[in-house]
């Protein structure tokens, strides 16, 4: 079944340029991620698809399943949230990489720790935000990051609750850290903004 969201498939022009965009976004995080970190980090290319938001906890796995997300908010022109997405695991890996630790030192998400993932979801969310922006002339202003744990069911719960009125769809945007650590995005702009940005993006260069 195509999926779709406000009537937006995904072989769309206006999915193909969110793609696009969120590319374009992410291989500038690789950049600015490989300069800050001890010992590089890189980004994969990215998979982009549109998602159910009631199977959106599927991809941490499962609802009940225990992640880690770094919100970052949306301003001006556009309300709403990007969210990346780690299983617990992945997100203690992730700051291992940034530190240039062996795998498995971290045995829980500190202080210091928490503080290192939301700065990469800060360099992250925001180049998305930026290359969001750059393409759509929108002006969209990042608000600072902030670390949830939870389980995932409760996360997505909480974010759909305040943003959506009724079931839609999310734009999941699925990569991995330096080829082996599976990071989500999720751009969850509000009901309004998710049809001003569907109006917008397809129609610039």
């Amino acid at each position: 079944m195509t999926k779709r969201v406000l009537g937006m498939k995904e072989t769309d022009s206006s999915f193909q340029a969110l793609q696009a965009i969120m590319e374009k976004g992410l291989a500038d995080s690789s950049v600015a991620l490989s300069a800050m970190s001890t010992g590089g980090m890189r980004l994969q290319k990215p998979v982009v698809h549109m998602l159910p938001l009631d199977q959106v906890p599927g991809i941490a796995g499962g609802p009940a399943r225990v992640v880690v997300a770094v919100y970052v908010g949306m301003k001006g022109d556009l309300s709403g949230h990007l969210m990346l997405l780690f299983q617990r695991e992945a997100a203690l890996r992730v700051v291992e990489m940034l530190m240039d630790l062996p795998p498995g030192s971290l045995p829980d998400l500190d202080e210091v720790g928490r503080s290192a993932l939301a700065e990469v979801g800060n360099i992250c969310c925001s180049a998305c935000l930026s290359a969001l922006a750059n393409r759509t002339g929108l002006v969209i202003l990042p608000t600072p990051p902030v670390v949830v744990t939870d389980m995932a069911g409760a996360i997505l719960e909480s974010v759909v609750t305040h943003l959506y009125l009724n079931g839609d769809e999310s734009l999941v945007v699925e990569t991995k850290f330096n080829e082996e650590v599976p990071g989500y995005f999720l751009l969850l702009p509000d009901q309004q903004s998710l049809g001003k940005l569907v109006a917008v993006v397809g129609t610039k260069p």
